[in-house]
């Protein structure tokens, strides 16, 4: 099997297997005053220090979530709640989760303001400097889009935000580029933090939200855990799982780079008529997206199956949903350009052989499939 759906979902590593077992074998509820629970609790404080280390940050910052679109909207609708302003600014390319609770926001009265982005899918500083206003109270922008890789520079984001927006709020949706590259909170102004388990390798069902401003609403009210920023017994499982995964990061892992360019270089030269989405800088390795022109997508994804060689067309979140790529139309592709969009994501599973097995495959059947397109 050749996986490159790895920006959907990765493969759980056998750490964080085993540490899933071990936690299904300690039940107790993490809240409870017994042995049990305070086996659970210390399971779930373990896996805190192991998400922070890798941000660098304080283990009391960090709040688990039941994934990235949860922490999403717990950053963007309990920031919102805010009560010195009615303005945010976001992106043109962020995720659903992100993109649906400014919406929401847009019905109750707020007012957003959505950056663009070039041709590489990066957004231009100088209009978020001009967005900025002094009731903006919410700024989020994705560190590595989850389509194309494009990296944001969100690291220069929050000194415009204090000279002209200084009570705004800075989220970054880290979960692309967390465990893959450095992500500074601290140093970089980030107030707001969101990330995954299950895109390095833990479970599914379990993600975090890193702030150090208690001010913002949660989300979900209740039993009052994690120091009543998010109610509802700990996903005991999914944490300890995640704890393992995060410790087990690489940052800047330089394999997916060379496995990147490997599959860039072999459909190039193999395959014509096709378009690579890719930033000249600021792109992250783990992401390839190309469109062979005069294909759908769907199809070439499915004459991939028999080889068992799996691919993307997108988001995994908008699979079933029949709307182009926001984010490449966003970047001004054409519609033909949109429709043979094809993603490919990459872990340290692969090799170079899986690559150039790749490479003959699709030349294949992009040939096949465009004689009967014509």
């Amino acid at each position: 099997m050749i996986y490159l759906d790895n920006a959907a979902t990765t493969r759980p590593s056998a750490a964080a297997v085993r540490a899933a077992q071990r936690a299904m074998e300690q039940f107790g509820n993490p809240s409870s005053m017994h042995r049990l629970g305070l086996e659970a609790e210390k399971l779930v404080k373990q896996s805190r220090s192991a998400v922070a280390g890798v941000l660098g940050v304080d283990a009391a910052h960090i709040y688990f979530t039941s994934g990235g679109t949860e922490a999403n909207n717990t950053a963007v609708l309990g920031a919102a709640n805010l009560k010195h302003a009615r303005h945010a600014i976001t992106t043109k390319i962020e995720h659903a989760s992100v993109l649906a609770p400014f919406k929401l926001l847009e019905e109750q009265g707020f007012e957003v303001t959505y950056l663009d982005v070039n041709e590489n899918g990066q957004i231009s500083l100088e209009q978020f400097e001009a967005a900025l206003r002094p009731d903006t109270a919410l700024v989020s922008v994705m560190h590595v889009n989850n389509e194309t890789g494009a990296i944001q520079p969100v690291e220069q984001l929050k000194p415009m935000m204090k000279a002209k927006a200084p009570r705004a709020l800075l989220h970054v949706d880290g979960v692309q580029g967390f465990g893959k590259y450095p992500l500074k909170p601290r140093q970089w102004g980030i107030d707001l933090l969101t990330v995954s388990a299950h895109k390095i390798h833990g479970l599914k069902g379990t993600g975090a939200l890193y702030t150090d401003k208690t001010t913002i609403t949660p989300l979900i009210q209740g039993g009052g855990q994690q120091a009543g920023f998010r109610s509802g017994t700990e996903n005991v499982v999914g944490i300890a799982a995640f704890g393992a995964a995060a410790a087990e990061t690489a940052l800047e892992d330089h394999a997916a780079a060379a496995l990147r360019e490997r599959l860039k270089n072999g459909i190039l030269e193999h395959i014509q008529n096709v378009r690579i989405h890719e930033a000249a800088a600021g792109q992250s390795a783990y992401v390839l997206n190309v469109s062979f022109m005069g294909i759908k997508a769907e199809i070439l994804l499915h004459a991939l199956e028999p080889y068992r060689i799996y691919v993307s067309t997108g988001s995994a979140c908008s699979t079933h949903k029949p709307e182009p790529s926001h984010v490449l139309a966003a970047m001004g592709c054409s519609r033909e350009e949109i429709m043979g969009a094809v993603r490919f994501s990459f872990s340290e599973e692969l090799t170079i052989e899986d690559m150039d097995a790749t490479v003959s495959a699709l030349a294949k059947e992009v040939g096949q499939i465009r004689k009967y397109m014509r």
